[in-house]
């Protein structure tokens, strides 16, 4: 059974080696469910750009996305390393920060790096999903958004819901115009689409600061200090 977990702190300011230990620890305390591999995802600013316009294309820096096959402590040293090649500054301080994570128990594509999650709606990071559950629907999801010219990176049913999210925006922000549609219509567009038992997080660069978690028929648990 596979295991998400999200954290969001709100102007409480905390540090990225804080945030990381926090999605760390979350991961840790899902290790009981069994698992293959595991995924994070953080910000890589502390001041995200606002939302685009329609016309714009997304501004700022994408969301960092980090995945590993095996066990977590393996995913936390990968991270590190990353961290370490790219000089991320582990001392920032954010007083708004939105990370996810997730442990895989591979169901659909062997444990890989490119079928763990975080899974995304592709280059950009524009829309990242964590799910525990079964789409059954998928495969048919898939074929449409390949003919809406969607490449595919992992075999997961999971894919298919960040890139659905995506397509939904594209689609709302060109039909609304000035009229910008929120997160939660593009969720539950999404949900509207999707068969099967899921419990979902959504994250998204065009929504700054915000997540969204859902479920149809899987638990969620939601806990706020």
């Amino acid at each position: 059974m596979c295991g998400i977990f999200a954290y969001l702190n709100y102007g409480v300011n905390r540090e990225r080696r804080y945030i990381l230990q926090v999605l760390f620890n979350g991961l840790r305390r899902l290790e009981y469910r069994g698992y293959d591999s595991a995924g994070i995802c953080i910000d890589d600013s502390s001041s995200p750009s606002p939302l685009p316009s329609p016309s714009s294309s997304v501004n700022g820096c994408p969301p960092l996305v980090f995945r590993q096959e095996g066990n977590i402590e393996s995913l936390v040293k990968s991270v590190y390393e990353e961290v370490a090649e790219t000089e991320l500054n582990l001392e920032e301080s954010f007083s708004i920060h939105a990370g996810i994570a997730h442990t895989r128990w591979a169901t659909h594509g062997e444990p890989a790096p490119r079928n763990s999650h975080p899974q995304t709606s592709g280059a950009g990071n524009e829309f990242l999903v964590v799910h525990n559950g079964v789409i059954t629907n998928y495969e048919v999801l898939k074929e449409t958004l390949i003919r809406h010219g969607f490449t595919f990176e992992s075999e997961t049913d999971t894919e298919v819901i960040p890139k659905l999210a995506k397509f939904v925006f594209d689609k709302a922000n060109e039909e609304e115009g000035d009229q910008p549609v929120t997160f939660s219509q593009v969720v539950v567009e999404v949900m509207r689409h999707l068969e099967g038992a899921y419990a979902l997080i959504f994250k998204s660069q065009h929504y700054p600061n915000e997540l969204i978690a859902c479920k149809r028929g899987s638990p969620l648990l939601l806990g706020v200090k």
